[in-house]
Order: structure tokens, then sequence, then C-alpha cells
């Protein structure tokens, strides 16, 4: 008898997400060339325009998926809950340092830490 193998691809869960009990809202915004950046980079978006967080910066948004050095639009998180542990931010940053400014604009944070 043959035997009829098939693969499908799968889903990989990152654990960005931290509960489905906050809707999730994505909006797309420009980004300029030049700088890749991973899914669950903190974002600041000015004028409509998204980069990355500076240290001290005001974050309200996270990066939905990972954009190249080419890429001039970008998916961000602008409402949702997601894990603390998981989010990008820039050297010497913390999340907690912005946790606030994120709550106010519909962004929550949870933890993987049980």
């Amino acid at each position: 008898m043959a035997e009829y193998v098939t693969t499908t691809p799968g889903v990989h869960y990152d654990d960005l997400i931290g509960s489905t009990g906050v809707s999730i809202v994505t909006q797309n915004v420009a980004v300029s060339a030049g700088t890749a950046m991973g899914r669950g980079t903190l974002m600041t978006i000015t004028s409509g325009t998204a980069a990355a967080t500076a240290k001290a910066g005001h974050a309200d948004a996270i990066l939905a998926a990972p954009v190249s050095t080419t890429d001039t639009v970008a998916t961000v998180y602008v409402k949702g809950m997601f894990n603390r542990e998981k989010i990008l931010v820039a050297d010497s940053d913390t999340v907690e340092a912005h946790e606030t400014e994120l709550r106010d604009c519909g962004i929550y944070l949870t933890s993987l830490k049980g």
C-alpha cells in the first residue's frame, strides 16, 4: 500500500500578542527606507511617518511585521495587548519607560511570566 504524506505550512506564534481581550487595530504608515526593523519594534508616528522610538521618545505604536532597508510602508499596531518581553526597544531604553504613554493610546502590556 502506498503512503500519502502531505506537509502543510504552519503558523509560528512568536508571543508578541499578549491577549485578544483588547481588540487589535493596525495602521499602515510610511517609513524611511534604509533602516531594517524587526517585528515588535516600539515605534513613534509623526505626521503619518513612523520611526523606531528613540530613548526618551514618545512611543505610540508597535511594528506588526519586519521591514527591510528598502521598504517605504509598514504596518503597525496602534491598539491591543502585547507581551512586554517581546517588544524591541532602543539601546539602553526599557519598555517600562513607555508603558504609561502606550496605555494612553490604547496599547496595553502584559507579561509572559506567570
